[in-house]
């Protein structure tokens, strides 16, 4: 079974996915290494993101796609992140996600973070110049991006692409104490292409944007079942939007920390 890239928005992506082969950002950068297609297009990406008070410390929890809350109940995650910014999972079902073996958890205070806005920070990355990370830092870099040698050589590959410095967008600290301090809230995922300097947010709201999923898609109806069900053809007058039209329409639900980022992408990509 190959892997596809299907391009929608995180509900309608997922839902075309078989469950458990979302590419996780991790992953999707080591593909990055040998096909270099996958650099010039933004992913939805399988990581669950909690944020969640331990004591009076403000904390991230990324997960696997097993634990993802947003992809397990998609359909009231993209209701509530679309309507309120925030995904309020099950407090039980979040505490099992944030416990799994396989999720690893980061203290916010410790990432030295350079604030955006009221809501989001994020935790630059020298793209030569990681081993001044501090440890908390770095273990949080290796979970984007790949852990060990592929942590290097992923470096490598975004200095030779002229990306001096990467990022990972996550909540304020201040954000998650006053927002998640009766329970965890959760977010979604996606990582950037190279024209956004391959930034990774953590803290991902604007769900309806036309990104891309990438795994193994669901096997379709037999084929004669399709006839029978057959859509008719799109009428050939109809045209496709603009760019202008795409960036227009895109305004309201791309954050505005990244939409230089996402517009020049964009332009270049549909030029």
């Amino acid at each position: 079974m190959s892997l596809e890239s299907i391009t929608k928005n995180l509900r309608d992506g997922y839902k075309q996915l078989q469950p458990g082969t979302m590419l996780h950002v991790d992953e999707l950068m080591n593909e990055r290494q040998t096909n270099a297609e996958l650099r010039t297009q933004w992913f939805y990406t399988g990581d669950g993101v909690f944020y969640f008070m331990n004591e009076k410390t403000p904390q991230l929890a990324m997960t696997r796609e097993a634990d993802n809350l947003v992809l397990r109940h998609i359909d009231d995650a993209f209701t509530q992140l679309t309507s309120t910014g925030n995904y309020c999972p099950d407090c039980a079902e979040a505490d099992a996600a944030i416990k799994a073996p396989a999720t690893e958890v980061f203290n916010l205070t410790q990432l030295k973070l350079t604030k955006e806005n009221d809501e989001f920070s994020s935790m630059e990355i020298s793209t030569t110049k990681y081993n001044k990370l501090n440890p908390e830092q770095r273990r949080l870099a290796e979970r984007v991006y790949g852990q060990g040698d592929d942590f290097v050589a992923n470096m490598a590959m975004l200095k030779e692409a002229k990306i001096d410095v990467t990022r990972v967008w996550v909540l304020n600290p201040s954000y998650v104490r006053e927002h998640a301090k009766d329970s965890p809230l959760a977010r979604a995922s996606w990582l950037g292409d190279f024209f956004s300097i391959s930034s990774f947010d953590a803290g991902g709201r604007s769900v309806l944007n036309y990104l891309r999923v990438r795994g193994v898609r669901r096997e379709v109806i037999a084929v004669g079942d399709a006839v029978k069900n057959q859509v008719p053809s799109v009428p050939s007058e109809v045209k496709g939007a603009t760019v202008d039209e795409i960036l227009t329409f895109s305004r309201e639900y791309v954050s505005s920390k990244i939409w230089a980022e996402y517009e020049a992408g964009m332009r270049q990509r549909l030029k």
